[in-house]
């Protein structure tokens, strides 16, 4: 019996807080404005991260062999400027050249520019194809003081460079790169997207909460809940110092944004309803009101604050991935969730309290609520009839699925994670098409230990064993070509002759060669080096291993947030069974968004990354909700079929609206030609309509079955549940 008691005890909790903030409304309401101000002001102080330094853990090889190389020879960026000659009118008298005169005076001008006004510019160098068609611009840099503001100023030189008139023309195009100016033109293409996205999924919010809600309230206090929420948390990594990476900012937003909306939704539905009660059983009364957010805080104050957990367990599960960049991402989430909870449970039932016009009598909520409330009881009886059906179908399902999750890849290429769409994305993809210009390159480092002339790169036979090492290295399938000539060069010696380089150009990206290619690059240089310490760096080694640490951290994050969700249902229903139950439906959201992605062959990247974990976390919240109202309803009428046909009909119509909303705001970013915003937005939405799906088909049929809430009271005949108005028993026991 007491455990058949737990949840309303655990509502006394909740009834004692929703008492406490209608009676201290306005000095609550005091207390939380000065404490968000306090936390606002450190948005003065917040920056963006803008490098792929935050990707790389201290000590990580990649990082190491980079801090080395800049050691040794400098710095490992550069920023190159291709320069293609064209055809100008019906000119057919000569071919573009880019020995023409203008163009000649143009890359003049153009070079003297770089070295006097590019940050750390160090030297430049020039080279032409044969055709005359093509010529490249490379500028070497000085090494970096500060890897993330030098980078950042260096890319927008580069930027502000290509937009002055004296270097437009229409007898060439000018083409940049160089992984400074690449991260510059990444964000400015990126960032007006995301912006995008983000005021899309405002308006979406708030016509979704007018259309729901029906109340002026219902709009406003979500909206201060995600303000002043985003206000807070960032606000906070303000005063810390921490830099989010700009690419992944808009996750914390759209998922603050989509749970405010979802929480509020809860308590707003459930307040409807207690004060339809009541109206009903006591007349209409003045303290009604209060009474109603009091029993709202009551009854979803448990379930809310359990999926907040969930949640912040999901997110939090970041925290094991090698990327800080992840780390920092995760713990946002998590803390946007939590302050999102905190304001909505603070906001909804204190400012509700003050909203007592326009009120519509029981009779009239009945009659605008009842008819979804009815469909939604036919549903949940249509699962209970058909148990055997679900089943096979889930069976089916889950084995279709976990073949599509074999064809999961991971590709952090910019091709592939922004889209053609995008002008920077179109120019880079003519700019690895070219034959003088490369995007992706690396570098072997060969440290011989030792400054003898015997031992180091004074002795001959140790530039020979360079120059056949560079031959070897031009087999290798990735390796750049121009006019028959590999891309393969030995790229300097330090000064005591004891570290030398080569460096090798890639023609493209691809992810699993290029993870071939840089072992066996290793392991032909070593052959010829085989006491040396042998190591690579460079813009593809950085790309290769962020491949490689999200496949590990993906697969890390989700079962650790599957474990600790799993744990924590266990702890809540205090029932292994019960516990098992609400993770089981959960499993189909991360099944069909691996088996979408491996079907339609979308790769893995950061983005997407974070859809598994978060979708369980999110998904996870109505499997809570309706497990939760099904165990109290079973706690008072001891009948299963009833206890969730009863769930259905009360918290049914929060589910549905909630999934709904979450759905559309994750879709906002569907409008952005940016592919990885795209595939967030799709897939969010495919692994929350799963989830509702499951809830609304496995679980019942699951919980009937199991019976996990103990056995049902004897000769227990209906205790009125599914009635139109709640019984006067209840009303007197909630009260």
């Amino acid at each position: 019996m007491l455990d058949k008691m737990k949840i309303l005890q655990i509502n006394k909790i909740f009834n004692r807080l929703g008492k406490f903030q209608t009676t201290h409304r306005r000095g609550i309401l005091i207390g939380i404005t000065l404490f968000t101000l306090a936390a606002a002001a450190g948005i003065l102080r917040f920056e963006f991260s803008f490098t792929n330094d935050g990707w790389f853990l201290e000590g990580d090889p990649a990082k190491v062999n980079a801090e080395k190389f800049r050691e040794h020879f400098g710095n490992d960026a550069s920023v190159v400027v291709l320069v293609t000659a064209r055809e100008v009118g019906n000119a057919a008298e000569s071919a573009p050249s880019v020995r023409d005169s203008a163009i000649l005076e143009m890359r003049d001008t153009l070079s003297r520019y770089m070295l006097a006004n590019i940050p750390l510019a160090k030297e430049i160098h020039s080279i032409e194809n044969t055709a005359g068609t093509e010529a490249l611009l490379h500028l070497s840099l000085e090494r970096y003081t500060d890897p993330a503001d030098d980078a950042a100023k260096i890319g927008r030189a580069v930027a502000d460079m290509l937009k002055r008139p004296e270097f437009k023309s229409e007898k060439w195009d000018l083409n940049a790169g160089g992984e400074p100016y690449l991260e510059v033109a990444k964000n400015d293409s990126t960032m007006p997207q995301a912006a995008r996205s983000v005021v899309i999924g405002v308006f979406i919010m708030i016509f979704c909460l007018a259309f729901f809600t029906r109340s002026k309230f219902g709009v406003l206090v979500p909206l201060m809940a995600i303000a002043f929420a985003m206000a807070s948390v960032f606000g906070i990594c303000g005063w810390l110092g921490v830099k989010p990476d700009f690419t992944l900012f808009t996750l914390p937003l759209v998922l603050g944004m989509a749970l405010s909306v979802g929480y509020s939704i809860h308590y707003i539905n459930s307040f409807k309803q207690a004060y339809q009660r009541l109206e009903t059983c006591f007349g209409n009364r003045p303290k009604n009101r209060d009474e109603a957010l009091v029993e709202a805080v009551t009854e979803t104050g448990w379930p809310i604050f359990f999926t907040v957990v969930t949640t912040v367990a999901s997110m939090l599960s970041f925290l094991v991935v090698e990327m800080p960049v992840m780390k920092i991402v995760g713990s946002i989430c998590a803390a946007m969730v939590f302050a999102v909870y905190l304001y909505v449970i603070i906001l909804v039932p204190i400012l509700f309290s003050y909203d007592g016009k326009g009120k519509k009598s029981a009779a009239k909520l009945a009659n605008d609520e009842g008819r979804i409330e009815k469909i939604l009881v036919k549903i949940g009886g249509k699962a209970l009839n058909m148990k055997l059906p679900i089943a096979l179908a889930s069976v089916a399902v889950a084995v279709a699925s976990a073949i599509g999750c074999m064809g999961l890849k991971v590709n952090m290429e910019y091709v592939e994670m922004f889209g053609t769409k995008l002008p920077f994305v179109d120019r880079l993809v003519e700019l690895m098409d070219s034959e003088l210009a490369n995007v992706y390159s690396y570098n072997v480092m060969i440290d011989v230990g030792d400054v003898s002339d015997s031992a180091s790169f004074k002795n001959p036979e140790k530039f020979a064993a360079l120059d056949s090492a560079v031959t070897d290295l031009s087999k290798l399938p990735l390796t750049k070509f121009t006019e028959g000539k590999a891309r393969v060069m030995v790229g300097g010696v330090t000064d005591d002759f004891s570290t030398a380089y080569i460096h090798v150009e890639l023609k493209e990206w691809n992810s699993k060669q290029v993870d071939v290619d840089i072992d066996s690059a290793q392991t032909l240089v070593r052959h010829y080096f085989p006491k040396a310490d042998v190591g690579v760096e460079g813009y593809a080694v950085e790309q290769a291993s962020m491949n490689n640490k999200l496949v590990k951290g993906e697969i890390k994050s989700v079962c650790i947030s599957f474990f600790m969700i799993a744990a924590l249902l266990i702890i809540s229903f205090m029932s292994v069974k019960t516990g098992l139950i609400g993770m089981i439906p959960n499993v189909a959201p991360i099944l069909v968004i691996g088996a979408v992605m491996g079907y339609c062959d979308f790769s893995m990247d950061m983005m997407t990354m974070m859809v598994i974990p978060m979708a369980i976390g999110i998904a996870v919240d109505d499997t809570i909700h309706f497990v939760n109202h099904s165990k109290l309803c079973f706690e008072r009428c001891g009948n299963y079929c009833e206890s969730v046909l009863a769930t259905f009909r009360d918290v049914g119509k929060s589910m549905v609206s909630t999934t709904i909303i979450l759905c559309m705001m994750f879709l906002a970013y569907m409008v952005s030609p940016v592919t990885i915003f795209f595939r967030v937005g799709l897939m969010a939405s495919i692994g929350l309509v799963t989830a509702l799906v499951a809830d609304f088909t496995i679980t019942p049929v699951l919980i009937v079955l199991t019976k996990p809430f103990g056995k049902g009271f004897k000769n227990q005949k209906s205790a009125g549940l599914l009635q139109p108005v709640i019984l006067q028993k209840l009303c007197q026991e909630l009260n």
